[in-house]
């Protein structure tokens, strides 16, 4: 063989290498080895009634309660949690790679009986899709997915694996109230035995008792009710044991007719405060500075406080 054969040869080679590797690394950049994929049906919105989310340490049920509201466990679901998982169950873009064939590697990945959340998706008195999720995955750009009544698992990039693993209150609407300013025409505070009330005069805001009252707290504590969301719920036990009788804190929101437009109480823990709304039954946990915003001392909102 010719020199020059040989170096023909050599470059065939090299370019075949080349062509070789690109097709290599176009199929990890599409996550498919060897042409297998993780895929969902196609789940449209109008069509569920009830997500399911099991796992062995709870339940999670999400329920249609008509075009747009669902409840999560019989209480309000929050809109952009449902949102997250629509979002997820269509992502049909995610990338996913086989990383597991066999049932013995599913206790590892989290998608066996006692690690996973079993999701069952239904509408029409149908299954739609029915798949277990796992563990997250290192580097948290997906997670472990199985389908329901298969062996095989996949590393699925996106955000399915992280919406599927939220816990129960995760999805519960945390919105305790949403006021409009100019609604509001007088607060009424009441800390312990102290009270006053804030009222909006054609002067400006005043304080009874006590005067004139600074105008840029009067605005940044109605404002502090314009979306009020809670950081958690009241396990049961706690909210059953409220003191709602006798509030350490009350604030009643009045409109210019007088009529309430929204009443909260206050019943201060060591972490904080449930607060609930006097017509309501859920019971939330607020951080201790955002009740200080929500019912703050009278002596921050005099005129002399200097703000």
């Amino acid at each position: 063989m010719s020199a020059k054969q040989l170096l023909r040869l050599t470059l065939i080679f090299a370019v075949l290498l080349v062509l070789w590797g690109a097709a290599a690394l176009a199929s990890r950049r599409e996550g498919v080895p060897h042409g297998e994929a993780f895929r969902l049906p196609s789940v449209a919105r109008a069509g569920v009634d009830t997500v399911l989310l099991e796992r062995a340490r709870d339940t999670t049920v999400l329920a249609r309660m008509d075009t747009s509201a669902w409840t999560v466990n019989g209480h309000p679901a929050a809109p952009q949690a449902l949102e997250a998982l629509f979002a997820a169950l269509a992502d049909t873009t995610a990338r996913s790679e086989l990383v597991a064939e066999r049932r013995a590697s599913h206790a590892a990945l989290g998608v066996d009986s006692a690690g996973g959340t079993h999701v069952r998706v239904r509408g029409g008195g149908r299954t739609l899709a029915d798949f277990v999720v796992g563990h997250r995955a290192p580097d948290f750009s997906g997670g472990y997915v199985r389908l329901a009544d298969k062996e095989p698992t996949y590393l699925v990039r996106g955000q399915l694996a992280e919406v599927m693993n939220r816990m129960p209150n995760d999805w519960r609407d945390r919105r305790i109230a949403s006021v409009q300013p100019d609604s509001v025409a007088a607060i009424e505070v009441s800390r312990g035995a102290r009270r006053y009330t804030l009222r909006h005069t054609a002067g400006g805001w005043k304080l009874i008792p006590g005067g004139a009252a600074d105008s840029a707290g009067a605005v940044e504590l109605v404002a502090a009710y314009r979306t009020l969301e809670a950081s958690d719920f009241a396990p049961q036990a706690q909210a059953d044991s409220a003191g709602f009788d006798r509030p350490d804190r009350r604030t009643r929101l009045l409109r210019k007719d007088g009529t309430p437009i929204l009443t909260l109480l206050f019943d201060s823990t060591a972490a904080g405060y449930w607060v609930r709304p006097d017509t309501g039954t859920t019971v939330y946990r607020i951080e201790t500075w955002t009740a200080d915003r929500l019912a703050p001392a009278d002596s921050t909102l005099r005129a002399s406080a200097g703000r």
